[in-house]
């Protein structure tokens, strides 16, 4: 069973990348990941989301840090989807 299904909070972020930014559109996507990544909550990751699951305070920290990143990598948007375990489709309950 893979360890989003058991977690506490997950978190979807889409990353939108910006054409007039100052980096290529990968690079944003690309420090986005590298955040998530870091956070070692990083459970899937498409062409431009990534997945957090953990504990609440882990996700909402990491979160929090992989949004910054995006911004300060000159992405444009940072569209975030959180569910709660109990409440979660994918979660079978």
């Amino acid at each position: 069973m893979p360890g989003y299904d058991r977690a506490e909070l997950t978190a979807e972020l889409n990353v939108v990348p910006s054409p007039e930014a100052e980096r290529s559109p990968r690079e944003q996507v690309e420090a986005a990941k590298r955040t998530a990544t870091d956070s070692g909550l990083a459970h899937e990751a498409g062409p431009e989301k990534t997945v957090l699951a953990g504990g609440r305070s882990e996700v909402l920290d990491a979160m929090r840090q992989v949004i910054e990143a995006s911004l300060d990598a000159g992405v444009r948007a940072v569209e975030v989807k959180v569910e709660v375990e109990g409440e979660a489709e994918r979660f079978g309950r």
